[in-house]
């Protein structure tokens, strides 16, 4: 199995530099090592892309600049078109993942084939470094059966926590610009197709609140 972990930033201030270096540091942690990195620099300031590239990491990225912002949705099929993996993880540009996020996955699939495979998350508010449980229970929503379900009335899939077969996305045609909603839509539309979801009831993501930039 191939992993490429898609990072789309649209940075416009140091703020926003130091904690798109955050998310990328948290994989340098993971304790899964085999998987490549894309980034995609979408409208950022002159500052983002050479702050990156001073760090010198020792996993492979590749770069990908768009020079305007149109919205996350072409954002995320533009590096979608440069990646040719098995699987496909997201991180957000100022989430992190937890040391074992990509391993715990990678362990599921060994012995379970699931097309959208998730996790649980955290919480954290702005640069905090202290988590709080997320409003979703552990063992709420674990299944396909209960997660196909919910989904019809409530986006309970945390985006950046997803291990997505990249054959699925190619078929569904990526994302549709449905702003703020471009998550939501796929899951459904994936669901309608007859793709299978899962969700590891551990929380591996730490999703941030009030850090966003609007895309």
């Amino acid at each position: 199995m191939t992993i490429s972990v898609l990072i789309c930033v649209h940075s416009q201030s140091e703020n926003n530099d130091r904690l798109l270096i955050q998310a990328i540091n948290s994989l340098l942690m993971q304790t899964y090592k085999e998987f490549d990195v894309f980034i995609v620099f979408d409208e950022c300031w002159d500052k983002t892309i050479e702050l990156v590239e001073k760090q010198n990491y020792k996993f492979n990225i590749t770069k990908l600049i768009r020079e305007k912002k149109e919205g996350l949705a072409y954002a995320k099929n533009f590096g979608l078109k440069y990646i040719t993996s098995d699987r496909v993880c997201f991180l957000d540009a100022d989430d992190l993942y937890m040391p074992n996020k990509i391993e715990k996955q990678v362990n599921y699939l060994k012995t379970n084939d699931v097309d959208f495979l998730g996790t649980q998350a955290w919480n954290r508010y702005g640069n905090n470094m202290e988590f709080k449980e997320s409003i979703f229970k552990l063992g709420q929503y674990e299944t396909h059966e209960q997660i196909s379900e919910r989904l019809k009335v409530e986006n309970i899939m945390t985006h950046g926590s997803m291990m997505i077969k990249k054959s699925c996305l190619d078929e569904l045609g990526g994302y549709n610009h449905v702003k703020g909603m471009e998550d939501w839509d796929l899951w459904n539309r994936a669901i309608d197709k007859g793709y299978k979801f899962y969700q590891i009831q551990e929380r591996l993501y730490i999703y941030t609140i009030g850090t966003s930039v609007a895309r």
